[in-house]
């Protein structure tokens, strides 16, 4: 070896035993910055769980109609209905004729049969957890429609949700910004 190298390892080696000889410094954990994260994830955690519970997902084609409403979407049993069939608990009950009417085979006297079959169950099931639960049993409808049905396959669709004890509506639109 150098001499220049000898020295250079030399310092080296007298560099880490003055590091070692250093006594330890107390190491202090700031209270501000830690009661920022702790606020920070307070605050995500409260807006996380304050935002609605529901989750609508609209089926393929369908659109939702946009309005002012600023009334949040209260839990109940969703029903999709668009210009080509009625759909509930993901399987498609009802069809439409072209035009966009039920197909008058489903249909006697506004109430929907195979709707109705299907809500009656929905509500047997929803009456016993209730009644399991000791909590009152919720008969809200949310219906999300699409925005070119016609009237009268909502009224249809209102109709039959009405004769399977169902008391509240609630419709799903997309709010206008």
């Amino acid at each position: 070896m150098s001499p220049e190298q000898e020295a250079f390892l030399a310092k080296k080696k007298e560099k880490a035993a003055a590091r070692r000889a250093k006594p330890e410094e107390k190491g202090e954990l700031g209270m501000t910055s830690l009661m920022d994260i702790v606020s920070i994830l307070v605050v995500y955690l409260l807006k996380s769980y304050a935002s609605d519970p529901i989750v609508i997902n609209p089926t393929a084609g369908q659109k939702i109609p946009m309005s002012s409403a600023d009334a949040p979407v209260q839990d109940g049993v969703p029903i999709f209905v668009t210009t080509r069939g009625i759909t509930f608990d993901n399987k498609k009950i009802v069809t439409m004729t072209p035009d966009g009417d039920i197909d008058p085979s489903q249909v006697q006297n506004h109430l929907i049969g195979p709707l109705y079959d299907q809500l009656a169950e929905e509500v047997d099931k929803a009456k016993q957890l209730a009644e399991r639960t000791n909590k009152p049993w919720n008969a809200r409808v949310i219906l999300v429609g699409d925005q070119d049905l016609k009237f009268s396959v909502l009224v249809d669709v209102m109709y039959t949700t009405g004769r399977a004890e169902f008391a509240e509506y609630s419709f799903c639109v997309i709010r206008k910004s």
